[in-house]
């Protein structure tokens, strides 16, 4: 029997929101000179086809050639490009609005951006791919230094051996061993595929095949990923530009109006170092107004006493053209991070078209509703914990934070750190070991957080400062010598703290809980206590009483 002749690898790009075919094209290769658009038929359904060539009389190159040689070059080139889009089974339809855009040469280039399904090929990678051929992950990790990275193992692994988890993690691309048998051409044999916004696999030779084909992949998107790598598709990072311009509305809208689930986030990648600032400064903030040093550090109420002043319909320019930069002094001289952008101090949540979206250091993020429940959960079991041997007062209507660390260490028999930093050779700037410390090694940190905005800083000084204890014995020894000389007892300052405690206060007459924290709070809450207690040391989180009425 003569063996089946291979499909043709092509490249596929899935769109949405298309109604009619051309509102799938860039109107400028619509009626380009050189492009040629008309509708077809491939097999029994309606397509659309838009082919041509990108011509430039001479290249960008040639004026850096001639300048360095002095001899006149002029070279020009001809580019190719070719989409055709057809809708799968189901999707004939126009307000369905789902195409299918098979991309020849440069292709791509004639497709409107906003339409693009970006996740396409990465949902249909994590539904075909072996989980233990992994070849190659682009991880974005949200944690207190927020970074994206790529890590590739040639012959395979499973996610533990890229290093990647289940919290926290929005990964943009795989590249992994899969088999696809649905597809007509594919011989049932495994195949590299590389799943990111485009998809580029073998399809069949005739009409009738190619239909089919697209249709198996529209049938797969509904399946459940293989278990194993669920997790891979439950946070991901927003990447068509239509939808951002959708999700910014409405964070321009919740700005206008005060609406929403929206406050302040603590921008890690941005701060040099986590103790807690003295003094902030506003640039471009208030209009009509200098820039002026402020005490303390910023939280949602001067953003929105400030917000105030500018019309609405403007604030979010505003917030784009605005920045922030912490100091340790209260002059504003020792800056302790740049001109942060007010934008990526921002934490907002929101819902669009049955999708819970989430801004996080200035880029939007789609949330799945089962990675949100995960999450929540995780957090209640920290917040069930009980810490029976430690009371803590309420805090009383006049106190700030200084005033309630030095209460607290009182009613404990502990010693207030608060501003007491401790300096090492990895941290010459010092570092906050804690607020609040205990004879008996435990670490408190206490944060009052207004909207829980600064809960976000309060897990990276706990994180930061855990992680210098356990690691470096000049740090501990610094902390029994600034323990010391406060007048308190440091016999207990051990090779790791004997747990931490992170008690916040949000206002008289509320209280912090998992529900009305942050999504990406509580991404960085789990990330952070899973860390500390793979080093033993155990996480509490407390919510400070209020004052009684």
């Amino acid at each position: 029997m003569a063996k089946q002749r291979a499909g043709r690898r092509t490249t596929i790009y899935r769109l949405t929101g298309v109604k009619e075919f051309e509102s799938a094209i860039r109107d400028k290769y619509l009626g380009q000179d050189g492009f040629e658009a008309h509708e077809v038929e491939v097999g029994d359904r309606p397509g659309y086809l838009v082919a041509g060539a990108m011509a430039k009389e001479r290249s960008d190159w040639c004026a850096a050639v001639t300048t360095l040689t002095g001899e006149a070059v002029e070279i020009g080139g001809i580019t190719p490009a070719g989409v055709l889009l057809v809708r799968p089974e189901g999707e004939s339809a126009p307000q369905e609005g789902v195409v299918y855009a098979l991309s020849y040469g440069m292709g791509f280039q004639l497709l409107e951006q906003g339409r693009l399904d970006n996740l396409f090929g990465q949902r249909i990678a994590i539904r075909t791919a072996d989980p233990r051929k992994l070849r190659s992950l682009t991880v974005t990790t949200m944690d207190e230094r927020s970074r994206t990275s790529r890590a590739t193992i040639p012959q395979g692994d499973g996610l533990l051996g890229f290093g990647v988890g289940d919290v926290g993690e929005a990964v943009s691309r795989i590249v992994a061993s899969a088999k696809l048998p649905m597809l007509s051409r594919s011989a049932g044999e495994p195949l590299q595929i590389r799943g990111a916004d485009a998809l580029n696999v073998p399809l069949g030779h005739t009409p009738a095949e190619v239909l089919t084909d697209l249709d198996a992949l529209e049938r797969l998107l509904a399946k459940e990923p293989h278990p194993s790598l669920k997790s891979l598709e439950q946070l991901a990072a927003v990447r068509n530009p239509e939808t951002k311009k959708q999700l910014d509305v409405k964070l321009a809208a919740a700005l206008d109006n005060d609406s929403g689930n929206i406050g302040l986030a603590w921008p890690h990648e941005r701060v040099d170092e986590n103790g807690t600032p003295d003094s902030w400064v506003p640039h471009r903030l208030w209009p009509g107004r200098r820039s002026e040093v402020r005490p303390g550090q910023p939280d949602w109420t001067d953003i929105r006493a400030a917000l105030a002043g500018v019309p609405c319909g403007q604030r979010l320019d505003r917030v784009e053209s605005a920045t922030i930069r912490l100091c340790r002094d209260t002059e504003g001289k020792d800056a302790i991070s740049q001109d942060i952008p007010l934008r990526r101090w921002l934490a907002f949540e929101t819902d669009l078209d049955d999708r819970t979206y989430a801004l996080y250091d200035g880029s939007w993020y789609e949330i799945h509703h089962d990675y949100a429940g995960n999450i929540t959960e995780r957090v209640k079991k920290l917040f069930a914990r009980e810490v029976e041997d430690l009371t803590f007062p309420a805090w009383a209507f006049d106190h700030d934070e200084d005033a309630y660390n030095k209460e607290l260490a009182a009613a404990l028999g502990g010693v207030c750190l608060d501003k007491k930093l401790i300096r090492t050779d990895l941290h010459s700037r010092g570092i906050e070991a804690c607020d609040v410390y205990i004879p008996d090694g435990t670490l408190i940190h206490v944060k009052k957080t207004e909207k829980s905005a600064a809960a976000s800083h309060l897990l990276a000084q706990a994180l930061v400062s855990a992680d210098a204890l356990c690691s470096d014995a000049q740090a501990r020894k610094k902390l029994k010598e600034k323990i010391k000389t406060l007048g308190g007892d440091a016999s207990n300052v051990g090779s790791k703290p004997k747990r931490v405690v992170l008690a916040m206060y949000r206002g008289a007459g509320k209280h912090v809980t998992p529900e009305n924290l942050f999504t990406f709070t509580k991404v960085n809450l789990v990330r952070q206590a899973t860390s500390l207690e793979e080093r033993g040391v155990p996480v509490y989180v407390v919510s400070i009483p209020g004052p009684a009425a």
